[in-house]
């Protein structure tokens, strides 16, 4: 019988693979940027680090973390059929058969910006601040800006209307469901509020006020 692949490798390799699809998808081989892989492999730490600090399953919050966008290149319903690719992934690897399904149910779980009831239990609330978390602070700008180079030519005036403090960011932050990733989450909105905000007087020449 033969040794059954090991999980890291693969579910890194059906993440970026994924990603890659769906990036070549709407916007061709050249695209300058891939998004989805960036921001998967943004979540993949984060997700690792909050079940350091919070005592959630360690290889639930990883799997998860790498699959959770699994099904965005095909599906309108990226967190449920995402969870079926993900027990159908983690199936054929040396991943704990047992905690298959406990991934599958964050990934099912993960879908929205904003919520406002728990996401339980405590590993699939780790992928959902995870998630959100890597959408703010100074994350945000530089993929941001990535995306925009995606979709085409873009300008710093184009970026400044549409990097903008927008209420899903405090919605986000009011959503998480652990302490250390509500900390984050306003440091991050702090970050990115005064980032912007430090832009503008820049542009403007306001820093050379005496």
């Amino acid at each position: 019988m033969s040794e059954q692949p090991a999980w890291r490798e693969a579910v890194r390799t059906a993440a970026q693979q994924a990603a890659t699809t769906e990036t070549q998808a709407q916007f061709g081989d050249d695209a300058a940027f891939n998004y989805r892989w960036e921001h998967v492999q943004a979540v993949v730490p984060l997700a690792v680090r909050l079940a350091e600090l919070t005592g959630a399953d360690p290889e639930i919050a990883e799997a998860s973390a790498w699959l959770h966008d699994i099904a965005k290149s095909y599906s309108k319903n990226h967190g449920r059929d995402g969870a079926i690719a993900a027990r159908q992934i983690l199936a054929q690897t040396d991943f704990p058969p047992k905690k298959i399904a406990a991934v599958a149910d964050a990934i099912a779980k993960h879908v929205g910006l904003t919520t406002t009831e728990p996401v339980e239990p405590l590993e699939a609330a780790v992928l959902w601040d995870a998630d959100k978390l890597s959408k703010l602070g100074a994350t945000i700008v530089l993929h941001f800006t990535g995306w925009r180079l995606m979709v085409g030519e873009t300008t710093t005036a184009n970026l400044l209307d549409e990097i903008h403090d927008a209420g899903w960011m405090e919605g986000a932050v009011r959503s998480f469901n652990t302490a250390p990733a509500q900390a984050a989450g306003r440091k991050r909105l702090e970050t990115f509020r005064a980032f912007r905000q430090r832009l503008l007087r820049e542009l403007d020449g306001d820093d050379l006020a005496l």
